[in-house]
């Protein structure tokens, strides 16, 4: 074992999809059921204002891969490819020494399903723009994003379940075969173990599931009277104001019960590798939920039950029962990864979160492209700067919010003379090098290409060699 290798830790990381931040109860929930990544954070640093590069499953995960901000890697929506010519976290890592395994979900599109890993396990969703979403039978009018589906959340058992369970079984595996090497021949490894849960469909196993029922309170902030048009369009296209009482507790309970079930799985991981004193482990979600706050469901908005996620490390570098409220990005977080391990990727944008000198900054922006929400392309940008909050709309008014003395972000202060200033100024840090006009003819010119892409898919249907497709199709049903 060489000297380098001894003092390089290995890194193991937890990443969930759609994981809200402020449900843990070390973010102080008191309903949430977290007692593994608590525990965690009581052994580790908590970061409490982390935010997604784009509140969107794969322009987020993405950029968290390659540290580049979705308008340099041109992937906007959740139908695009990230080039195999730009190198990810794994590149970097494996050219540094370290074994890169993938273990579960990345949302790759396209031919390239690896990206610099080696992947035990696929993913459980389609692999190509287009192709058929995971067989769940009785279940299916259940998944979507759109209020009407919200009214067949409640207690069932699904493949999204049984998909990361099976994860889990392959990464513990996966991690004693790594550790064992690592044992043998010093060489180091990041396994990211990625899960399908707590995203919807909202139905969760009737053990999760009643832990919430009839207990959780209503979401805790009303639809505004006046808001801005382009969230009004977000609400009106996804029929949030359509959505019952009955389906909103019975969401809100399976969602927590899916939390307490990533929780639970999650301990598996972390308890392999506890006491490993120079591992570093990591917990992380591709983007929040809104889970029915302000009357909004799911993510692609900028408000912070969207826009941040839950982010906990343990290890080198570290303290215990710290919470760090630094102002960060999961960009932040892959460049902290490089720098522990003596990797760099040309372009990256993160700081290294161990710095006290990181910029108090993160950016986030969106782009469209969510499921069955049927709405023209949109390009916003979110900046957060300290206690400021912008987000900059293309054609229509931004947003400004002090976070600091309006933490629930409902009184916009964009057309206040009194913030003039500050809006000005944030307003040209978010502009540079950010070309909403040209984004605009990108757009285009990708919804072409990607028809094309669609209709090839349809009536060829590629092969998915990397798909993970569920042995027992039957278990999708309701409890």
């Amino acid at each position: 074992m060489t000297a380098e290798n001894s003092t390089r830790p290995d890194i193991v990381m937890i990443m969930t999809d759609q994981h809200a931040a402020r449900i843990l109860g070390c973010a102080g929930d008191p309903f949430a059921h977290t007692p593994s990544l608590d525990a965690l954070a009581g052994e580790g640093t908590r970061f409490d204002n982390c935010y997604c590069p784009s509140p969107l499953c794969v322009p987020s995960r993405m950029a968290f891969l390659s540290g580049l901000e979705p308008h340099v890697s041109g992937v906007l929506g959740n139908d695009d490819y990230l080039p195999s010519d730009i190198p990810t976290l794994a590149h970097a890592l494996g050219a540094a020494g370290y074994d890169c395994q993938l273990v579960g979900r990345m949302h790759f599109y396209g031919p390239d399903q690896t990206h610099g890993f080696n992947r035990p396990i696929g993913d459980i969703g389609a692999s190509w723009p287009g192709a058929a979403p995971p067989d769940i039978g009785p279940l299916t009018r259940g998944r979507g994003n759109r209020g009407p589906e919200l009214e067949h959340s409640g207690p069932g058992e699904t493949s999204y379940q049984a998909y990361d369970q099976a994860v889990i079984e392959q990464a513990i595996k996966t991690l004693d075969q790594l550790i064992r090497q690592r044992e043998q021949t010093g060489r180091p490894y990041f396994c990211l173990i990625s899960l399908f849960c707590p995203h919807p469909p909202y139905i969760a196993r009737r053990e999760d599931f009643d832990q919430f029922a009839d207990r959780l309170p209503p979401p805790r902030l009303a639809a505004p009277r006046v808001e801005h048009p382009a969230i009004a369009a977000w609400r009106s296209a996804g029929k949030t104001d359509e959505v019952s009482a009955t389906a909103v507790a019975a969401s809100r309970a399976a969602y927590y019960g899916l939390v307490r079930m990533v929780d639970r799985l999650s301990g598996k991981v972390l308890d392999r590798v506890a006491g490993r004193n120079n591992t570093l482990s990591i917990y992380a979600s591709d983007h929040g939920e809104a889970l029915g706050e302000r009357g909004l469901w799911w993510k692609s908005t900028m408000y912070d039950e969207s826009a941040k996620v839950p982010l906990i490390m343990r290890g080198p570098g570290f303290e215990p029962g710290v919470t760090d409220r630094r102002v960060a990005n999961l960009m932040d977080l892959s460049a902290t990864i490089l720098a522990m391990a003596g990797a760099a990727l040309p372009g990256h944008c993160g700081h290294d979160l161990r710095s006290d000198g990181s910029p108090q900054i993160s950016f986030s922006s969106y782009y469209g492209g969510l499921m069955n929400i049927a709405l023209p392309p949109q390009r916003h940008r979110m900046l957060r700067k300290g206690r400021w909050k912008i987000t900059w709309f293309d054609g229509q008014a931004p947003m400004l919010f002090d976070m600091q003395a309006d933490p629930d972000e409902t009184g916009d202060l964009a057309d206040s003379p009194d913030h003039c200033d500050t809006l000005l100024e944030l307003s040209r840090d978010l502009l540079a090098g950010w070309d909403p006009a040209r984004l605009a003819r990108v757009q285009r010119c990708k919804a072409e290409r990607i028809a094309v892409i669609r209709d090839w898919v349809k009536v060829t249907h590629p092969a998915e060699p990397y798909r993970w497709i569920d042995p027992d199709k039957a278990r999708n049903r309701y409890e």
